[in-house]
């Protein structure tokens, strides 16, 4: 028998917050059985130099395994695991649910160091597929809001400034497009201090090459060098600025998705548990607003998948009464039955469960989806907070 409990949303404005805070954390909810007390009750798991620090409705209640978390945390990754929770205040019962654990980190930044014609395609690509976009050149000509609109921040400064930075921050990717590699010498001297996620430098095989030889002469060590994704881009025969700043963000995305960026092509799907939750901060922004209006909203998150499903573990789009959507956990017709469910559950009033979703029909027919696979969505209604 389903739930009819709405879930008090009680985990979101601390979760908003440790991710503003440019902290990660991985976000348990519990998904099934759907008769279980304990259906949608969230732990936020953070971890600092003392250990895990567990919050929420499930702390204490849940034992959630080391290995797991430690695996969880190193490669950003979501699982879905059977715990045992406990159930009942007076002489508490142990029971076990399925408890999905998805990685949820702070808002990536990529640092474009160059302002010329690559970094402004790359700009809007960037920004779109979800990174915040910094860019640093010295010419104010060139580093300037009429060129990059689309940009977060704009600095105008000497690139070893910017460098440091760029090492000093967290979650930083670095991408190198100057006008010349004595400028990209000088970033990369300050990046070795403190390595970003990502550094890609534009550049020849031989000018790369030069390039690392005079940095290892100079002591840089030969992990840092070695990790450096140059010439960047995937190797698509791009060849105009727009073609290589397409290039930089594909690989930008592999490398996200855990593909390896010179194969990506034929890795779609290979390491489908990497955590796919960038973006989920403006997500939950959005619900903690429309809730704090007095109006429900219907969360979905996706829990499995398997095959070529088209998004990964942790997705999650919201749906809201008037039939409005903020995110996607995939579009075409599996979506469409979601949003279906969700508006039902918003106006009934209950019903947290998970739904099947098959997209391995008759390729004929019409209402097969491009991308196949199956997948099982958590659809759950949140209650704005009572008065």
């Amino acid at each position: 028998m389903p739930s009819q409990l709405a879930i008090k949303p009680d985990w979101l404005t601390p979760a908003i917050d440790i991710l503003h805070a440019g902290e990660p954390l991985v976000v348990a909810v519990v998904v099934a059985p759907a008769d279980h007390a304990r259906l949608g009750e969230r732990a936020l798991i953070r971890r600092d130099v003392s250990g895990w620090q567990v919050s929420g409705e499930l702390a204490g209640a849940a034992q959630i395994p080391d290995t797991n978390l430690q695996t969880i945390w190193s490669e950003r990754c979501g699982q879905i695991l059977p715990i045992k929770l406990a159930v009942g205040s007076f002489n508490p019962q142990e029971r076990t649910a399925q408890v999905l654990l998805a990685y949820h980190g702070p808002a990536e930044r990529v640092w474009i160091f160059g302002a010329g014609h690559i970094a402004q395609a790359l700009c809007p690509l960037a920004a779109q597929l979800g990174w915040t976009v910094t860019v640093c050149d010295d010419r104010s000509e060139y580093a300037n809001a009429a060129r990059f609109p689309k940009a977060d921040e704009i600095l105008v400064t000497d690139f070893a400034l910017g460098a440091q930075r760029c090492s000093a921050g967290q979650n930083n990717w670095a991408v190198l497009v100057t006008r010349g590699h004595q400028h990209d010498e000088r970033i990369l001297r300050q990046l070795a201090n403190n390595a970003p996620q990502y550094i890609g430098m534009i550049g020849s095989q031989r000018r790369v090459r030069s390039v690392r030889q005079r940095l290892s002469a100079d002591g840089i060590p030969s992990g840092f060098l070695e990790a450096i994704h140059a010439p960047i881009g995937l190797p698509i025969g791009a060849d105009s600025p727009g073609e290589i700043a397409l290039s930089i963000a594909a690989e930008l995305v592999a490398v996200r998705r855990g593909a390896d960026p010179r194969t990506a092509a034929s890795q779609h799907g290979a390491n489908s548990n990497v955590a796919d939750t960038s973006g989920l901060l403006a997500l939950w922004e959005t619900v903690q607003g429309v809730m704090a209006g007095g109006r429900p909203v219907a969360l979905a998150t996706v829990v499995d998948r398997r095959g070529s499903a088209p998004r990964g573990l942790g997705a999650q789009m919201a749906v809201f009464a008037d039939g409005g959507t903020v995110g996607t956990i995939g579009g075409g017709c599996g979506e469409e039955t979601i949003k279906h469910a969700a508006k039902t559950l918003l106006v009934a009033e209950g019903s947290a469960r998970l739904i099947e979703v098959d997209l391995t029909g008759d390729p004929a027919s019409e209402i097969a989806d491009v991308c196949g696979g199956r997948y099982t969505v958590f659809v759950e209604r949140l209650s704005p907070p009572t008065s």
